[in-house]
C-alpha cells in the first residue's frame, strides 16, 4: 500500500495544521495506515490524540539560516539519508509538509524519490524553511494571498487550515462580555506581562477573562472569581465558545479566531524571523477589520480601556464584519485526487 509521509516538527502552529489535514483526509474516506507522521521532540507533545503512525526523529535544526545547512552539511545528509530509509520502507509516494526546518529535507527527498509534494504556509511571509520546499516541483498551499518569500508559480491560494471541530456559530453570552488572552501554542510571557500589568491598573471586575498563559509561563497569581487561568487547552472550543475579543500574538494561530469572527488585539512578536510574519500577518487582518495592531503597554491600555468602557458599540470602534474562509476541503481535494491517480 502507497502511503503518505507528513512532515511536521516544532511549535503547535507548524504541527497542529498537519493534524487537521490528516483528520480531514481520514473523514474522507483515507485510510488510517496510510500515514506515517514524522516529527521530533517538539513537535510530539501536539499529537497525543492523533491514531495514525507517528515516529519521532532527531532532525537537524539550522540557527543560522541557510548558511547552517551549509557548514553543518554532515549533520545534514546524516538525516537525509535516515529519512529516505523511513520513506522506502513505508513505501511512501505523497509527501506533505507544514514549514519549519523538516520542509527542506521533505522537499528534497520528494524530488529525488519522485514523490508528490505538498506545503502548507500558515503565514503571510514563509519561512525558510517553505522557502526552500516552494523550489521544488509541487503545490504550496497559503493561507494568506499575496504570500512572500516563496516561488509564486508553485503557490494556490485557498485560506488557513482550521480545526474542523471549531464551533463557526458561537452560542456567545450576551449578558456578560468575555475576554480571551492567549500567546499561542508555546504562550508569550510579554502578553501576560501586558495583561498583568492592565489589569493591576483598572477595573475588570465588569467582565469575565479566560487566559491561557502557556506552560511554564509564571505569572502572578489573581484570585478573582471572573478570572480564569489555564496554562494549556486541548479543545479550544472550550475557549473560543466563550470568548467576544481575543489578545493574542499574530501567527497563524491568529487566523482560527479570524475565521471564527473572534475581533482581535494582536501582539506581534518582534524578534527573530518570526517578527517578519507576524507583523505581516497582523497588518492584513487589522486592513480587512478583523484585528487592531498594538506595540506597547500604552497602546493596550488606550484601546482596551476604549472597548470596555464602550461594551454596547464595542465591535463598531475598530472591527468590521468580515469572514475568512477555510482551505480544508480545497487542500483535501486537491490531494484527493493524487492519491486516486497513484490508486
Amino acid at each position: 500500500m502507497k502511503k503518505i509521509a507528513v512532515f511536521s516538527v516544532g511549535s503547535g502552529g507548524h504541527v497542529l495544521p498537519a493534524k487537521n489535514i490528516i483528520n480531514e483526509l481520514i473523514d474522507h474516506g483515507v485510510s488510517i495506515d496510510s500515514f506515517v507522521f514524522i516529527t521530533d521532540e517538539r513537535g510530539i507533545q501536539y499529537l497525543s490524540d492523533i491514531k495514525v503512525k507517528v515516529l519521532v526523529m532527531d532532525i537537524y535544526r539550522s540557527n543560522y539560516g541557510s548558511l547552517g545547512y551549509i557548514f553543518n552539511f554532515y549533520k545534514f545528509i546524516k538525516t537525509i539519508y535516515k529519512t529516505r530509509k523511513i520513506l522506502i520502507k513505508e513505501n511512501v509516494s505523497i509527501v506533505i509538509t507544514t514549514g519549519s526546518y523538516i520542509a527542506p529535507i521533505a522537499s528534497l527527498l520528494s524530488y529525488i524519490m519522485k514523490m508528490k509534494l505538498f506545503v502548507q504556509e500558515q503565514n503571510i511571509y514563509a519561512g525558510l524553511g517553505n522557502k526552500i520546499a516552494s523550489i521544488f516541483p509541487g503545490v504550496v498551499f497559503t493561507s494568506y494571498p499575496d504570500t512572500k518569500n516563496i516561488v509564486k508559480k508553485r503557490v494556490a491560494y485557498v485560506g488557513p487550515v482550521i480545526n474542523k471541530n471549531l464551533l463557526k456559530n458561537r452560542k456567545l453570552n450576551r449578558s456578560q462580555f468575555t475576554l480571551g488572552i492567549q500567546g499561542g501554542s508555546q504562550g508569550s510571557k510579554e502578553i501576560n506581562n501586558l495583561f498583568y500589568e492592565y489589569y493591576t491598573k483598572n477595573d475588570m471586575s465588569k467582565i469575565n477573562i479566560l487566559h491561557i498563559t502557556g506552560k511554564g509561563k509564571e505569572l502572578k497569581k489573581i484570585n478573582d472569581s471572573n478570572y480564569s487561568k489555564y496554562d494549556f487547552i486541548n479543545d479550544m472550543n472550550t475557549y473560543y465558545s466563550k470568548i467576544h475579543l481575543q489578545i493574542s500574538r499574530s501567527g497563524g494561530g491568529s487566523l482560527e479566531a479570524a475565521y471564527l469572527g473572534i475581533p482581535q488585539i494582536l501582539i506581534p512578536y518582534k524578534h527573530g524571523t518570526t517578527s517578519s510574519h507576524q507583523l505581516l500577518n497582523a497588518e492584513y487582518l487589522e486592513k480587512i477589520g478583523l484585528a487592531v495592531i498594538v506595540n506597547s503597554y500604552q497602546e493596550l491600555d488606550k484601546i482596551l480601556n476604549n472597548i470596555l468602557n464602550n461594551l454596547d458599540k464595542w465591535r463598531d470602534l475598530y472591527f468590521n464584519e468580515n469572514i475568512i474562509e477555510s482551505g480544508n476541503i480545497k487542500i483535501t481535494d486537491t490531494i484527493l485526487r493524487e492519491i486516486n491517480e497513484e490508486l
